[in-house]
């Protein structure tokens, strides 16, 4: 049995999903369809890891407010968790999925936590690296009242106990993290935000890859839209393309990723330990799954079993 995945969500949100017709300024638009549900990026993976058979432990930020329609929502999914209330509210994300397939999303900053909440969830993830974990995935953005570099403290953190983490996380969380020994997870302009220059071709992204590596990340693995993944580690690269064309709903699809590739670390032990052919066909076809679903957090099984034994891994200079 695979050890369960810590996922760190410092930012947390209730994710609405609207699917209308289609979007144009300045119209009264007919809402088809909303799906309300707690969310985050973290939350998010470890719904993925559930439902692929995982065990996942939600660690997070939470509001002060009562009642928690945040915690009300991990209970409603099935989620297990802990929870640090730290902010007067939590945040609302808004993603409007028009019938053609164009996702716009909508993302408050969310409000300032309160003192105190880095030691808080710092005590909480000690405690439940105490309890057992084979990987970790710290994802989302950094609210109001928390430094850039907290995702990296806690990176350090788990680093003490032996186990892996993914950080998908961006913008000035992103550049602190890049050299603390995490799997990083950019897109490419993401690692155009790392490196000054926007990565355009393959070789471009596994170059951009080996530099990380090289200055501290424990690997990379970039995601390039319907150009697929590619991954650089200290043992070599690879490049995996989705099997088809998806259309639906991408939001969720990095936090599908995540999660796949986690699974992968916790069952390998370490980064040196992973088959990355393997969990790079996994994250390409899990990622694909979550496109197909009405909202983040949830994908296709019944797709990703099909894609995953169809995707083609190539190794990549």
């Amino acid at each position: 049995m695979t050890a369960r995945i810590l996922t760190v969500t410092l930012n947390p949100a209730i994710d609405v999903t609207y699917r209308i017709p289609a979007l144009e300024s300045g119209t009264t638009i007919p809402v088809t369809d909303v799906r309300t549900r707690a969310g985050g990026k973290g939350v998010n993976v470890a719904s993925v890891v559930r439902r692929l058979g995982g065990d996942s432990l939600v660690l997070a930020l939470a509001g002060l407010a009562q009642p928690d329609e945040f915690r009300a929502g991990l209970e409603e999914l099935g989620l297990p968790h802990r929870l640090v209330p730290a902010c007067a509210a939590v945040r609302r994300t808004v993603a409007v999925v028009t019938d053609d397939g164009t996702t716009t999303n909508l993302q408050e900053a969310g409000t300032e936590v309160a003192t105190g909440a880095e030691a808080e969830i710092t005590a909480v993830l000690r405690g439940e690296l105490d309890a057992g974990a084979g990987a970790v995935v710290i994802s989302g953005s950094v609210p109001p009242g928390l430094a850039a570099e907290v995702p990296a403290r806690l990176v350090a953190v788990c680093a003490g106990y032996g186990v892996p983490v993914i950080a998908d996380v961006s913008g000035a969380a992103l550049r602190a993290v890049a050299t603390a020994g995490a799997v990083l997870m950019p897109n490419r302009d993401e690692l155009a935000q790392l490196l000054g220059t926007l990565p355009r071709s393959g070789r471009d992204v596994a170059a951009a890859g080996r530099r990380l590596v090289a200055g501290g990340a424990a690997a990379v693995v970039a995601t390039v839209g319907e150009d697929g993944v590619l991954a650089v580690t200290p043992a070599g690269a690879w490049s995996a393309r989705p099997v088809e064309v998806v259309t639906g709903n991408p939001t969720g699809a990095g936090d599908a990723a995540a999660a796949a590739l986690a699974r992968h670390l916790a069952a390998a032990g370490s980064v040196s330990e992973v088959d990355w052919p393997a969990a790079l066909a996994d994250v390409v076809a899990t990622s694909s799954a979550g496109v197909r679903e009405p909202v983040a957090g949830e994908i296709d099984v019944e797709a990703r079993a099909g894609w995953l034994g169809a995707v083609t891994v190539k190794e990549t200079e």
